[in-house]
């Protein structure tokens, strides 16, 4: 989202060392913005760069899933707050031999998923509002990603635990300390002159 939509090829090649393309996916409803749609996500997978990491913050996913996995997706995370269906939307993703992941917003109680986690391969926490890029980090969103980091720990999970929102420098180190070690970076690495170099700046604070 905090990429130039309209080069997006290129906005991809500015950055060869991503490990995954974080691709938002919004639907002015549940998120108040529109964001890639199935055809715009096919066009990043069909470069090849990385694999694709599709973040539906959408109404009723269980009516799309299907949609972005045939347009590329290699791992899709919907949100527990938009759906009723969460273990079919689980199923649907899983039978497709895709990565699934489930986000919830700031408001949401980590216990709202607990449930789900021995079924998912990824946990998304929001630190942010879905919505828009460039947003200030909310710190209040720490101790749910150490709840999570507990809980995974405790349980002997191969959960990914992933935070997207407001991530930086100073708020990698926060999270990653909190236990996060999946990191959504936009406005980060794309408002630099030198994304690249941006980006290779924060994968030196984990590595």
């Amino acid at each position: 989202m905090a990429a130039d939509q309209g080069n997006i090829a290129e906005e991809v090649r500015r950055v060869p060392n991503a490990d995954w393309f974080h691709v938002d996916v919004m639907d002015n409803h549940f998120a108040p913005n529109m964001g890639f749609s199935a055809a715009a996500l096919k066009s990043v997978a069909d470069l090849k760069q990385a694999p694709i990491d599709a973040h539906l913050m959408i109404e009723n996913p269980e009516n799309f899933l299907k949609t972005f996995i045939e347009a590329g997706a290699d791992s899709l995370t919907f949100h527990a707050e938009a759906t009723n269906k969460i273990e079919e939307c689980i199923d649907i993703i899983k039978s497709n031999k895709k990565r699934v992941g489930i986000a919830i917003k700031p408001e949401t109680d980590f216990s709202e998923i607990k449930q789900y986690l021995n079924k998912i391969d990824m946990i998304l926490i929001m630190t942010v509002s879905p919505g828009s890029s460039g947003q200030g980090f909310l710190v209040s969103q720490v101790e749910k990603i150490k709840e999570a980091r507990k809980e995974i720990d405790e349980t002997n999970l191969d959960i990914w635990l992933q935070v997207d929102g407001g991530i930086g420098l100073k708020t990698l180190k926060t999270t990653l300390e909190a236990g996060a070690d999946f990191f959504v970076v936009g406005s980060s690495v794309y408002y630099e002159k030198d994304p690249q170099a941006a980006l290779d700046g924060l994968r030196n604070l984990i590595l």
